[in-house]
């Protein structure tokens, strides 16, 4: 009755170690196809200035609002704003993504 309980735990073992090695390759063959895709082709960027220009203009356009409130940095609003604006921006220089 010993040896069953030792065979499937040892089966049990040997399976649990097999996911976690299968998982652990998958995930390094994702990562090194994703580092030779972008070093082939890389993803466009938004130019630095251009780039400068959106955050001057977010940063406008948030101090530019009215708030009656005090103790507000603005600081996820600005940031959100920037997100936005540099989507909109790559999407007229380089197209729709995907």
């Amino acid at each position: 009755m010993n040896i069953f309980f030792g065979y499937i735990a040892f089966t049990t073992a040997f399976m649990a170690v097999g996911c976690i090695v299968l998982y652990a390759f998958e995930k390094l063959i994702v990562f090194l196809y994703e580092q030779l895709k972008e070093f082939f082709f890389p993803t466009p960027q938004i130019p630095e200035d251009v780039y400068e220009q959106i955050c001057k203009e977010a940063s406008d356009f948030v101090w530019a609002k009215h708030r009656p409130w005090s103790h507000d940095d603005m600081f996820a609003e600005y940031m959100c704003l920037v997100n936005d604006m540099c989507i909109d921006k790559w999407n007229e220089l380089y197209g729709k993504w995907g």
